[in-house]
């Protein structure tokens, strides 16, 4: 079996990190204004698709998640854009998943997906013709998504079920990917410290346990340790409504569409203070870190300015 690797604390090292970020600060009045439009307003989050998960048994919507999950990361470009079937972003992965179980591809079977080579990945995500052929990253993902199919395969019996029933919570499977695949161990170092924010294992965890909905295992429909999941659209949403500030040259940076490295310090300050402002608004609004986090991210979708911090990774 694959030994776990320690995974930092996602709340602790992100409350130390925004606590002495000098790149990025949390505004407490525009934080309480939008805590109180969502706890007045109540949002419903909205439907996904009748076939998003797929539209099979509990096994097949946990693998179809899970795979979702692993090539998750990094759509941002600039026109023309990756789309399939006139989508974009992660709207398009899903849309090319929909597409494989139509052709008949298991994508997802643990057993099948570890024996992916990057040019069958590459046509299943072959995009619309008149724009790019796949997403970024094609080589990275295929490397990601091996590795969480091979691991299913020799240690669940091919099973994506079964670890989810093993877990304790949602917060729980998330540290378990972490902890034995290397493609989801999204732990950063600032200023010579851990940070953990384990971006795609949270919303592995939780995607999982919203697409089984009544017939999730009973650890995995407790979702309270999920944290906000650290991309770059939640931070974009936080920072036009006045929640986040950037300094004025990580400000120039961003809005010049600027390419921010992984894992430079003003990248990891936006991501951790982001964590920590949504667990604010969960606080004050009563609505769960990871809803709230949902909610800004639809929130964002079709939102131009202020731009989006630009990062190539696999994080997210």
């Amino acid at each position: 079996m694959t030994s776990p690797s320690a995974v930092p604390d996602v709340r602790e090292s992100c409350l130390r990190v925004a606590g002495r970020a000098s790149h990025v600060r949390i505004d407490g009045a525009a934080l309480s204004s939008l805590a109180g439009e969502l706890a007045a307003g109540r949002p419903v989050i909205p439907a996904w698709e009748e076939d998003h998960a797929g539209s099979g048994d509990a096994e097949e919507g946990a693998g179809w998640t899970l795979v979702l999950s692993a090539l998750n990361f990094c759509f941002w470009e600039d026109e023309p854009r990756w789309r399939v079937e006139g989508a974009d972003g992660y709207m398009a992965l899903a849309a090319a998943m929909r597409r494989a179980v139509r052709d008949g591809v298991p994508v997802h079977r643990a057993d099948h997906v570890a024996a992916w080579s990057v040019a069958e990945l590459a046509e299943m995500l072959r995009g619309d013709p008149g724009g790019p052929a796949g997403p970024p990253l094609l080589a990275e993902r295929h490397e990601v998504t091996v590795e969480l199919a091979r691991w299913l395969v020799r240690e669940h019996g091919g099973s994506a079920l079964s670890p989810l029933a093993a877990a304790s919570s949602a917060a729980g499977f998330a540290v378990e990917l972490a902890s034995r695949l290397r493609g989801f161990r999204d732990v950063a170092v600032h200023r010579g410290e851990p940070v953990a924010f384990l971006k795609r294992a949270q919303i592995a965890a939780y995607d999982c346990a919203t697409a089984l909905g009544d017939e999730a295992p009973a650890g995995l429909r407790d979702r309270g340790g999920l944290t906000a999941f650290a991309d770059y659209k939640v931070p974009q949403v936080l920072r036009a409504c006045g929640v986040l500030e950037y300094s004025p040259s990580l400000a120039d940076t961003v809005d010049a569409r600027v390419e921010l490295a992984a894992g430079s310090e003003a990248e990891v300050e936006i991501r951790a203070t982001a964590v920590v402002a949504v667990d604010r608004l969960a606080a004050l609004s009563g609505i769960e870190a990871c809803a709230v986090d949902t909610l800004l991210w639809w929130r964002g979708q079709g939102l131009r300015e202020p731009p989006y911090h630009r990062t190539r990774t696999i994080w997210y």
